[in-house]
């Protein structure tokens, strides 16, 4: 007698199983493999440059650095740190060294045009970073750039403004881009250089450095530093405390303000900042380009997340998109927010692998009350970070899942950037924020991993666990009737057997 097997499978699982994994990519307060201390209270940017991730690691309020109780002054200045290859070890790039606690900006920008403003035989694209140095002694700050030479692995240096004391904010380097003047048709590097304001220099190949930088302002000085410098629809824009400022080309350029937010509130919290995380993106009503930014004035700021859409004005509409701290107390439900401060950096825009979707991704920091939420120095413990979708909508997602109460904390997300290596559909998430509290050894590096596994590909082996009829009754095999096979990886198969 002949059988006939007449099977139907049912996947109680997907088709596809779509794995993210969260793994920590770098630790401070270890040695690299040449020996080089890699610590740091903070990770302040993620830059993929030439298929080698490199991050800026500041040392504010690092015990290590003689600042803050340190004994050794041949560590615990700022640094840059190169990762080659998702497997390898992170490793010191740049020791900036002389007073340079914090690299302020990490950047990969291109050159196309000299001096002269004649094109390049190719462009030249290059890694920035800057900060400034204070000296006690002679009551100095210095502000410089450094450019990696991708040749030999060396940064050469150019020097962007000297000023006297008070340092901090006066000089906090916070934003670099590059920019065509639309009448003069010269190419320039500009650089926020603090309450100093606007600083422009030129591409010299000649110079270690690449830069030469003049030394006097283009614009300023400012009554708050500014935090983020964009272009957007052939116009070079800044923000400082409340104000957009947009440039007017030419050979003797001007600003004018294109946008003000003094209606919410014209006290801003120089350390706070006000414009935060200024960011170009597409228009969805229109097609040109609108502005994403972050609200933040002052100490009670909450994270309000708002859109500038270009007017027939020259001017800007505001539109209201969400404040992120109700978002937060959703989340961490019984919590309260009391200051929600973030978009250290820009709004990051991401694809994600799996489902094909854009999201602009921006970090925060909250300071929280009520709640059972681990905390630390009244801030959550955690690293939370939103994603806006292209309807606008926004979700919460947190770096390694729900911290626990014995985890160490994170904090704050500054920073974020798609994997550069070949075959690694991972994006690295980065930070840490010591709020004027002692942070030795407190940076980190996240990073997750999304993995797209077709049922075809996942093992065949599995076992069965029992076989039921159609009444949910345990059976053994019937001929003639419809039974159900279940297996141990979830899957269920009909069979009828027929002889």
């Amino acid at each position: 007698m002949k059988k006939l097997l007449l099977a139907f499978s049912i996947f109680l699982a997907c088709d596809i199983s779509n794995a993210q994994t969260w793994k920590k990519s770098f630790s401070s307060g270890n040695y690299d493999l040449n020996g080089q201390y890699l610590g740091g209270s903070e990770v302040l940017q993620l830059i993929s440059h030439k298929k080698i991730l490199f991050a800026s690691v500041g040392y504010w309020q690092d015990e290590n650095n003689i600042w803050y109780g340190g004994s050794n002054n041949s560590i615990g200045w700022g640094q840059i740190n190169s990762l080659d290859n998702p497997s390898a070890n992170w490793k010191e790039d740049l020791f900036l060294g002389g007073s340079y606690l914090r690299p302020e900006i990490l950047k990969q920008i291109i050159f196309t045009k000299d001096q002269f403003g004649n094109a390049l035989s190719s462009p030249d694209t290059v890694l920035i970073c800057a900060g400034y140095s204070p000296n006690y002694i002679t009551s100095q700050v210095t502000v410089k750039s450094f450019v990696r030479n991708d040749l030999n692995g060396t940064w050469g240096e150019s020097q962007i403004v000297q000023g006297s004391f008070p340092a901090g904010g006066n000089y906090s380097i916070r934003d670099i881009e590059m920019y065509v003047d639309k009448l003069t048709g010269f190419e320039y590097v500009f650089a926020t250089v603090g309450t100093q304001g606007i600083y422009k220099g030129k591409y010299n190949p000649a110079n270690p450095g690449k830069i030469d930088w003049i030394s006097t302002a283009e614009f300023g000085p400012l009554s708050i530093r500014p935090l983020g410098i964009e272009i957007a629809n052939g116009k070079l824009y800044f923000s400082s405390g409340s104000k957009l400022y947009r440039r007017i080309d030419g050979f003797s350029p001007s600003y004018i303000i294109d946008h003000d937010f003094s209606d919410l509130g014209s006290i801003i919290n120089e350390d706070v900042g006000g414009i935060r995380g200024l960011t170009t993106i597409d228009n969805a009503n229109g097609s040109d380009e609108a502005f994403l930014l972050m609200w933040c004035p002052n100490s009670q700021s909450k994270g309000t997340i708002y859109r500038l859409e270009p007017n027939s004005n020259l001017g800007f509409d505001r539109y209201y998109e969400t404040k992120i701290s109700l978002l937060v107390e959703n989340y961490l439900v019984g919590s309260s927010v009391s200051y929600l401060l973030g978009a250290y950096n820009e709004f990051y825009e991401y694809t994600d692998p799996l489902t094909n979707e854009t999201y602009h991704i921006i970090g925060f920091e909250s300071s929280i009350s009520s709640g059972s939420h681990p905390t630390w120095n009244g801030y959550y413990s955690g690293a939370l970070f939103a994603k806006r979708d292209n309807n606008m909508q926004y979700t919460l997602e947190e770096v390694n899942g729900a911290i626990g109460t014995n985890d160490t904390a994170l904090v704050a997300i500054r920073c974020y950037v798609k994997s550069p290596f070949d075959s690694d559909e991972s994006i690295y998430f980065a930070g840490f924020d010591p709020n004027g509290n002692i942070s030795t050894n407190m940076a980190w590096i996240y990073k997750k991993t999304y993995q797209n596994t077709s049922v075809s590909e996942l093992p065949i082996t599995k076992k069965l666990l029992r076989v039921i009829d159609i009444l949910g009754r345990e059976t053994k095999e019937i001929k003639n009737s419809l039974l159900f096979y279940i297996y141990d990886d979830g899957t269920l198969e009909k069979k009828i057997i027929i002889e």
